[in-house]
């Protein structure tokens, strides 16, 4: 092993399967911060006290919230853009509020917000939101691979898209997120970007380094990799999660419905380290093996 390496180009190269990988989240707060990323965003930045704590308490009191820093360039503008995605399976939305300070942020209810009760001065947003990481300070990859992606999607879907902190998986950079559904992606190139951004405006989903759905278990996140790529069911809503069962160590059988409800599909998948060991961050001092997802069955039922 080289004593320089990039980790992104480490997994490629071992060709690391990226399916089971999304990380997980039911809530996702986006918060513009043109300042300096730290590696851990939120306690290493230069935002009041009252403010770190009142993301500190939201993330303790909302079940399964994330918080990510978002930017377009080093210079803000006049007002701070915040949102609130609730990553669901059915009905995501995006609320965006347009705040004239930190400070003001306090004033949310987020929890409110997130559950749907109320907008709390908000307002809904049609648009999607795209995500690149371009977290450099917490990988070098995340820039390196990061950074061309975003700039190139900025010339396609303009503001649609932001730089984005850590979003997890160092080693699959670029890592590409499309919101509100929470759809992720890995190892996106240019080209690859601007494919997936145009089958998300037509409500497709691309199964090339698609990592899963943000608001499933990793092992759902397989399964549904699995059951499109043998059913053909690419539409965003196309399928409908029903359950999962565990049958054994690392082995789980989850059943989707097709969007109808004439079909029923039954995806049998089980859990294994890889036979290769890599570095799965630029930071790593040891190479170890990573968890990789295999479809023991697949039927229809019903």
């Amino acid at each position: 092993m080289p004593q320089s390496f990039f980790c992104s180009e480490l997994s490629r190269a071992a060709a690391e399967k990226t399916f089971g990988t999304a990380s997980t989240g039911g809530v996702w707060l986006l918060l513009e911060y043109a300042g300096a990323w730290g590696p851990k965003v939120l306690d290493e930045s230069a935002l009041a006290p009252e403010v770190k704590a009142f993301f500190n308490q939201t993330l303790s009191i909302v079940p399964k919230s994330r918080v990510l820093f978002i930017k377009r360039g080093r210079m803000g503008g006049d007002t701070v853009s915040f949102f609130v995605v609730r990553c669901r399976e059915r009905e995501p939305f995006i609320v965006r509020f347009e705040v004239e300070s930190y400070a003001r942020l306090t004033e949310i209810d987020i929890a409110s917000v997130a559950a749907g009760r109320t907008l709390s001065g908000g307002t809904h947003s049609r648009d999607p939101l795209f995500l690149v990481c371009t977290h450099g300070k917490r990988d070098k990859c995340c820039a390196k691979f990061g950074t061309p992606v975003y700039s190139h999607l900025r010339e396609v879907v303009g503001e649609q898209v932001w730089q984005s902190s850590h979003v997890g998986g160092d080693r699959f950079a670029a890592n590409l997120v499309c919101f509100p559904h929470g759809l992720f992606y890995a190892h996106t190139t240019e080209d690859a970007s601007r494919r997936i951004v145009g089958e998300y405006a037509a409500q497709r989903l691309v199964t090339n380094n698609y990592r899963g759905r943000g608001c499933y278990a990793n092992h759902v996140q397989a399964a549904e990799y699995f059951t499109r790529t043998e059913s053909g069911a690419v539409g965003i809503d196309e399928l409908r999660f029903l359950d999962s069962a565990p049958m054994g160590d690392k082995l789980w059988r989850v059943r989707f419905a097709s969007a109808g409800g004439g079909k029923i599909y039954e995806a049998t998948v089980s859990c294994h380290l890889s036979e290769f060991q890599n570095h799965t961050s630029c930071q790593a001092d040891e190479q170890k093996s990573v968890p990789q997802f295999a479809l023991d069955d697949f039927r229809i039922v019903g």
